[in-house]
């Protein structure tokens, strides 16, 4: 007996699994399949969507696009999903041969997957519970352990990263997953659907379209520089919630809060507006339940800086002031700055900001004179 075991977070399912498994299905002719979807994958952090929204997504595009002679050959392993914790291959294996003491296992799984292989729990124990095979994406520049044997055919190239992005920033991914999967995010708002919507009710629309913009372009930064997409995409999405609180209520917010603004009594007699970026960081913590201090910070630092910046922290600052619904005269120039030196970019904007507060003649925060010193230094 032959059994297919195709395992990951399917998170979101896409048709590059559903074209991976049909082709592994017509290669290895398995007597049986399982897909195993996981809880949560070791090496891949939080899931973006929960196990029970991923296991339904699973329902509606995985199996309905194998033809009828796979699928009735096909059931969903649900070990994984009824542990509640993170779920190593090797434990999962393990049980399926103590079950299956007879039959032959295939482990098939993407080309990232593979790749990492090295890292995953035991992987001399897991070479020898299992044969492996993967696809190669297109376009992938994966390094695939040796052992694993090739299932023939071209896979479309696509990632559930990639799509967690663009459902992250209100990007259409028709075509890229089945009709089935991409209703059901939006009926529940999967994958930022819910920050997406708050933001669409509490914003107005220009401000909005910012968010959706500065999101972008942190995204795109965040590439160049080598540092996370998805948390400077995110970053993005959350720096302007405080807009949703009126104006004249951000003091009142600020103080019920009992939040740490420096030079508070400054601010709210000059410049209230500049609140928003620590009720932007409350607002996320709060009502999102955001707990990466990172992308925190750099809320909380995207309009008046800080002595101290991280990378996302300059990411942010510049996306926000270079977005492209920003229609200044330099603002083309410094956002291809950004592309090329972020440094340069980051105080190139510091001083932009400071010489329009010095022409209007406005209040300067002391944070930010702090800042530009620091940056002549």
């Amino acid at each position: 007996m032959r059994i297919l075991v195709f395992g990951g977070s399917f998170d979101p399912p896409h048709k590059g699994h559903a074209a991976l498994l049909l082709a592994a299905a017509r290669q290895l002719l398995p007597d049986r399949i399982l897909i195993v979807p996981a809880y949560q994958a070791p090496l891949k952090g939080r899931p973006g969507a929960s196990a029970a929204d991923r296991l339904r997504l699973v329902r509606l595009g995985l199996l309905p696009a194998l033809p009828a002679k796979w699928r009735r050959r096909t059931s969903l392993e649900l070990c994984e999903h009824k542990s509640r914790r993170i779920a190593y291959t090797v434990v999962t294996l393990a049980s399926l041969k103590r079950r299956h003491s007879n039959a032959e296992l295939d482990f098939v799984v993407g080309s990232d997957s593979a790749a990492s292989f090295a890292r995953w729990k035991n992987p001399a124990k897991l070479k020898s519970l299992a044969r492996w095979w993967t696809a190669i994406r297109p376009n992938t520049r994966d390094k695939i352990p040796a052992f694993f044997q090739k299932i023939n055919g071209r896979m479309p190239d696509l990632s559930s990263t990639d799509l967690r992005r663009r459902l992250a920033v209100d990007q259409s991914v028709k075509g890229m997953v089945a009709p089935a999967v991409e209703k059901e995010i939006k009926r529940r708002a999967l994958y930022g659907g819910k920050l997406l919507s708050y933001l669409e009710r509490s914003l107005k629309p220009g401000r909005f379209e910012h968010v959706l913009c500065v999101a972008e372009l942190a995204e795109s930064l965040a590439r160049r520089w080598g540092y996370d997409p998805e948390r400077a995409r995110l970053a993005g999405l959350l720096h302007d919630l405080g807009r949703s609180v009126p104006l004249a209520k951000m003091p009142d917010y600020t103080r019920s809060r009992r939040l740490k603004v420096p030079a508070l009594a400054g601010i709210i007699k000059n410049h209230p507006i500049l609140l928003h970026a620590y009720i932007s960081e409350d607002l996320a913590r709060r009502r999102f339940g955001i707990e990466d201090e990172e992308i925190l910070a750099a809320v909380r630092r995207h309009t008046l800086g800080d002595v101290k910046m991280s990378r996302l922290d300059k990411l942010l600052f510049v996306a926000d002031a270079c977005s492209a619904d920003r229609r200044f005269p330099s603002v083309e120039k410094l956002r291809r700055l950004g592309f090329k030196n972020l440094d340069r970019a980051f105080a190139a904007v510091v001083r932009n900001k400071l010489d329009y507060v010095r022409g209007g003649d406005l209040w300067v925060h002391p944070m930010a004179r702090r800042l530009w010193n620091s940056l002549k230094k």
